[in-house]
């Protein structure tokens, strides 16, 4: 009998909850593909259906976890209506908040990244697409409004977020202060930079600067960095998030 999409959703998602559970329990080392089935009520060799191997059970719960961010943002009714420093800690702040129920488990993920750093490279490969997306989408829509400036090497920009929110992540794991407020602190701050930065078009400049720098070696041609804080009026209403342009 051929199995639906939605039953093989269904247990896709249980593997990967059962992934976190044991995986937590028992240290990535020790966890067993077969023990991952069986707390998922999945037979041995079904599991293989779905994950090869072990590691892609630990990464494809982080490209679940993205996915879910993606789903709170978009019923957040008027997320298209916030600014972009707004848009952009809302994003920090879901990621942890989705992050909170399986923090043990994200710290296996850091320290198997860390011991195999090409492998996490390749299998986080679905993760950060997906995060990029999100950003890219958040730059967009802010400069079809008028809030922030195009701006030279625009399309690096989602990928230096991931690594602004890596090491948020990373802060947050050793974050011991009650209720993460030091993270909370720090996630408020760094956001507000970041915002106006982007709006300023700062990095991009600075981005093309050094680009500029690289090519040319020529220190008596940089253009001044003047005025580069001043941030345009909003001209235009912003497209939903993650609906495309009107």
């Amino acid at each position: 009998m051929k199995i639906s999409h939605k039953v093989k959703a269904q247990t896709r998602l249980r593997l990967l909850e059962a992934a976190v559970d044991v995986i937590t329990e028992k240290g990535f080392e020790k966890a067993s593909m077969r023990e991952i089935a069986k707390r998922a009520d999945v037979a041995d060799a079904t599991i293989y259906n779905y994950f090869s191997t072990k590691e892609k059970l630990l990464y494809g719960y982080c490209a679940h976890v993205q996915t879910l961010v993606l789903e709170e943002l978009k019923a957040i009714d008027d997320f298209h209506e916030y600014s972009l420093r707004d848009q952009l800690h809302q994003l920090v702040e879901m990621e942890i908040r989705m992050w909170l129920p399986a923090r043990e488990f994200l710290q296996v993920v850091f320290a198997q990244t860390y011991a195999a750093p090409s492998v996490g490279h390749e299998l986080l490969a679905e993760t950060k697409e997906h995060l990029k997306s999100m950003v890219v989408e958040l730059i967009d829509a802010s400069i079809e409004a008028g809030e922030m400036p195009e701006q030279p090497y625009q399309d690096l920009l989602p990928a230096l977020f991931w690594d602004y929110q890596t090491a948020i992540l990373a802060y947050w794991l050793k974050d011991t202060s009650d209720n993460f407020a030091n993270t909370t602190k720090l996630v408020d701050q760094s956001t507000e930079i970041i915002a106006q930065l982007l709006l300023g078009g700062v990095i991009g400049k600075t981005l093309d600067m050094f680009s500029f720098l690289f090519r040319t070696h020529v220190l008596q041609h940089l253009n001044t960095l003047d005025n580069l804080m001043m941030q345009p009026e909003l001209v235009a209403a912003k497209r939903r998030f993650m609906e495309g342009a009107e």
